[in-house]
């Protein structure tokens, strides 16, 4: 059985983003020389899904932690999705890429983080953490579900919004679509 109190949950979320935040890290994205995607659990993998999709716009994008990823430089951008904020392999990844001159633009549902402290570009998507439920903070999905699943709705909406920038369509974007399947 299908629950509509998701989709107004995400409606609620998604609405709740700030405008001038998703064009602060469209921005980013498109000046870019090179693109790194980062995070963990969950959360990474709705990252790693959008560096794919990065690539079959044409963009330079790598995975943090792939073995073909190479050292990020000045001219790159850390893109870090982290629901808390302040996770410790993150914060190293984001001090590391500072060290090295690159940029930072942070996906998280914390307001204040030691990662929104390095950040360049934030989007905040307010949306109970995994452990929030036990602080009053109430969803219908369990843990942090409401802020994995709009970041997958964000970065779908910013996917077209760079197809329309960059003047790709899904045909084109699909001839870089992997063939060795």
């Amino acid at each position: 059985m299908f629950h509509e109190e998701i989709l107004e949950e995400l409606k609620i979320t998604l609405s709740g983003i700030k405008k001038e935040e998703i064009f602060g890290l469209e921005e980013e994205l498109q000046k870019a020389e090179r693109i790194f995607c980062d995070g963990l659990g969950r959360s990474g993998l709705f990252c790693r899904a959008f560096a794919m999709r990065l690539m079959h716009l044409g963009m330079s994008c790598f995975y943090v932690g792939d073995t073909m990823t190479p050292a990020i430089e000045r001219g790159d951008l850390l893109l870090i999705c982290s629901g808390s904020g302040g996770t410790e392999t993150l914060i190293s990844h984001g001090k590391k890429a500072k060290k090295s001159g690159a940029r930072i633009a942070l996906v998280t549902g914390n307001e204040i983080s030691h990662l929104g402290e390095l950040a360049d570009v934030r989007v905040l998507i307010k949306a109970p953490q995994k452990n929030e439920a036990k602080r009053g903070k109430k969803t219908v999905l369990p843990m942090g579900s409401l802020f994995e699943d709009s970041i997958s709705l964000l970065f779908e909406s910013l996917v077209l919004d760079l197809m329309e920038q960059r003047n790709e369509t899904g045909q084109s974007m699909f001839q870089r679509h992997a063939n060795l399947e």
